[in-house]
């Protein structure tokens, strides 16, 4: 009776559905793609940040979970990036300056529960704006900075203020116009006293002869007394460029007497000084006895408190912005916030929901009384942003909405209201695919666009792993985080599931694959991304384990090692993860014949003498029928290739690695489905399979009677 051979030349991703695709796989747990042969590498784990054994898990050692993550890219080729993470209800900023690295605390931040998502993180230029719903919004720049010794509470009150500004400025103070006789042979003074200054420019010889440049204010008095009406705005302009709301008007008001000639003044005012981050007060004032005011000059510091209105009516500037132009932060607590067309977009917080505003271009603390967009009431509360191209896209509640335009006129239409996003830290783009993102009932991409008549979709990718998703922890989705890494074109997604209130289970989706493997054993808390595409992930438990255990900062990496303990005061590194692979349920073409499996073939790369570990299955059962005994992942007919710690200098030549076939016998009586599955903690590279069987043409016996 000749045998048939069913050939899988490279294993696909997990199918956990039924029937599934041949080159599917049941489960693939702490596997990832290597891209030259696509196939399935057990090189995975995850390290300390950084790697020194010898300060152990400082600087973090008394650090709990982590709750968020974000990583500023500030020079072309990663010269220079900073780390911002919240942990214990603080926000840090982790400084690396060459070997060194120091925790630069923050200030205060609410620690989220755990049904609530953690901070989000938006960079624009070199600085970065931190929302979370609760505390204000806070903008960040970190950079530059001294060494780690020379950080003290003046640079940190230096590196973070918050967002926008809180109210319009105080009025000023106007000191009065002390007038002098025309008369008078006096000079100007360099000094004041009382609450009255005298600063005049007179046409005589004596004077600065500068005309039609300085003072202002009627000077010819010879056909009567004459008033003088000004008044004097302020506006505060902070590190960003943006301007704040006008300040109350502060009023002047001088009589010249009858017979005065040749006397303007430069009246004084008491100027307030601005909130953290402000680099300048700028001046306003109006013409003689008007309403409109007009630029007089910029102040440009914040510690000088009088000024001098200097400037002639006919060497005003621009006029000053409307009361529309500028207006306190509008979303004090907003929860999300996104980069779109050099506007900053926030969401509304609890008491807007359904409201987003935006900054003016380029001047992210300045908002407009105008600057918003009211969304449908049937999408629910705003639950992320994230900006695509040249779109804006908005999840919420009960739907995903985009904003599309250029300022000021920018519009929002409705996607969807079938799906929705509640975990904002879920959401990435994946080049080439789309948006990825959790929703309740599984993972989504949005793909497409509105330019050019396209239109977006809104599609499940996570059907092939369904009962992973189910798993999760409904209450806890907001805390989910995903993460897109370049280096290895894969999308990260840690969830909680099985009632863990935080990210306990990973699934990613391999790009190389398009396909999906699960994570176990990764203690992900919060995710970024460093500049080489490696993901940096926050410890989810840190010192609440207890003394000693892991916390902070950890990279994902080949290292093949589960991070680490600390025994007898000396790092050691942790064991490997154990890799899984289970293939799909096979039934040959028909599931009613019966089949005799004698062998599984598999296409391994040689990694050394490592051993594989093979288990075979039949029709669904989830006991394993027979276990083979180990085999080596050498070639089975040639010489050994030379390893590792044990090869010979001058004696063994190096070489490639080969693809070679690892026959194993299958021993199990007739079946009418068949999977196999291997475990392994070695080094192993699984390109694809072979099954080899027979058939004797035995159906499967009729269905039992109820």
């Amino acid at each position: 009776m000749k045998g048939q051979t069913l050939q899988i030349r490279v294993v696909g991703g997990m199918q956990q559905d039924v029937p599934q695709d041949p080159k599917a796989a049941s489960l693939i747990e702490n596997w990832t793609v290597d891209r030259a042969s696509t196939g399935l590498s057990s090189r995975v784990g995850y390290e300390k940040y950084r790697p020194n054994p010898a300060v152990q898990w400082a600087p973090f050692q008394a650090l709990p979970r982590i709750d968020s993550l974000f990583v500023a890219q500030q020079l072309p080729g990663g010269a220079r990036q900073s780390i911002l993470f919240e942990s214990g209800g603080a926000l840090y900023l982790f400084y690396e300056v060459g070997q060194a690295a120091t925790l630069v605390n923050l200030g205060g931040r609410k620690v989220p529960s755990n049904t609530e998502a953690s901070s989000v993180y938006c960079q624009v230029g070199d600085r970065i704006v931190v929302t979370n719903g609760q505390d204000a919004p806070l903008i960040i720049n970190p950079w530059p900075l001294p060494r780690a010794s020379g950080i003290s509470a003046t640079v940190v009150d230096q590196i973070v203020r918050p967002l926008g500004f809180a109210g319009p400025p105080p009025q000023p103070n106007a000191l009065e116009v002390a007038t002098l006789e025309s008369t008078s042979t006096v000079g100007s003074a360099a000094s004041f006293s009382g609450n009255a200054t005298s600063n005049w420019y007179p046409t005589n010889g004596n004077a600065i002869n500068y005309p039609n440049l300085f003072g202002h204010g009627y000077a010819d008095g010879t056909d009567g007394a004459v008033t003088n009406d000004y008044r004097y705005k302020v506006t505060f302009l902070l590190d960003t460029g943006s301007e704040s709301p006008l300040s109350e008007s502060a009023a002047f008001r001088w009589t010249i007497s009858n017979g005065h000639l040749g006397f303007r003044y430069a009246p004084t005012i008491r100027l307030p000084l601005g909130p953290k981050g402000t680099k300048a007060r700028r001046v306003y004032r109006t013409l003689e006895g008007e309403s409109t005011y007009y630029f007089v000059a910029d102040v440009r510091n914040n510690v000088e408190e009088l000024f001098h209105g200097f400037r002639a009516t006919n060497a005003l500037g621009f006029e000053a912005p409307s009361a529309e132009d500028s207006t306190v932060l509008p979303a004090p607590r907003a929860r999300v916030c996104a980069s779109f067309k050099d506007c900053l977009f926030l969401d509304g917080g609890a008491n807007e929901s359904d409201t987003v505003f935006f900054s003016k271009p380029g001047f992210i603390d300045q908002f407009g009384s105008t600057d918003y967009i009211r969304l449908p009431s049937d999408g629910g509360a705003v639950t992320g942003l994230y900006s695509y191209y040249n779109n804006l896209i908005i999840f919420r509640e009960n739907g995903v909405d985009v904003v599309t335009g250029s300022y000021p006129n920018f519009t929002a239409q409705t996607v969807t209201r079938q799906v929705a996003c509640r975990a904002p830290n879920s959401v990435d783009s994946v080049p080439g695919m789309g948006v990825f993102f959790l929703a309740q009932d599984g993972v989504y991409i949005l793909k497409g666009g509105l330019d050019g008549g396209a239109v977006f979709q809104v599609v499940e990718i996570g059907q092939p792993i369904d009962r992973e998703l189910r798993r999760l922890t409904e209450e806890c989705a907001p805390r989910a985080v995903g993460k897109y890494s370049p280096l290895d074109r894969t999308y990260h997604l840690y969830l909680p599931v099985d009632g863990d209130d935080r990210p306990s289970l990973g699934v990613l989706y391999h790009v190389e694959k398009q396909g999906w493997s699960i994570r176990t054993g990764f203690p992900v808390g919060c995710l970024g991304r460093l500049h080489g595409g490696e993901i940096i992930f926050g410890h989810n438990t840190g010192a609440e384990a207890g003394q000693g255990t892991e916390a902070g900062l950890f990279v994902m990496s080949a290292i093949r090692s589960l991070g680490g303990s600390i025994q007898d005061d000396v790092y050691v590194t942790g064991p490997p993860p154990i890799s899984h692979y289970q293939s799909a349920w096979h039934d040959f073409g028909d599931a009613q014949t019966k089949k005799q499996v004698q062998y599984v073939t598999l296409w391994v790369a040689t990694t050394g003498s490592v051993t594989l570990n093979l288990k075979h299955y039949k029709d669904f059962e989830h006991e394993a029928v027979g276990q083979n005994y180990k085999y080596l992942a050498q070639p089975p007919d040639a010489k050994d290739q030379p390893v590792y710690d044990s090869a010979i200098t001058d004696l063994d030549t190096w070489q490639e690695s080969r693809l070679v076939p690892i026959r194993i016998p299958v021993a199990q009586q007739s079946c009418s489905w068949f999977k196999f599955g291997i475990e392994t903690a070695d080094d192993i590279l699984l390109v694809g399979y072979e099954i080899e069987y027979t058939s004797r043409g035995t159906q499967v016996i009729a269905g039992k009677t109820a």
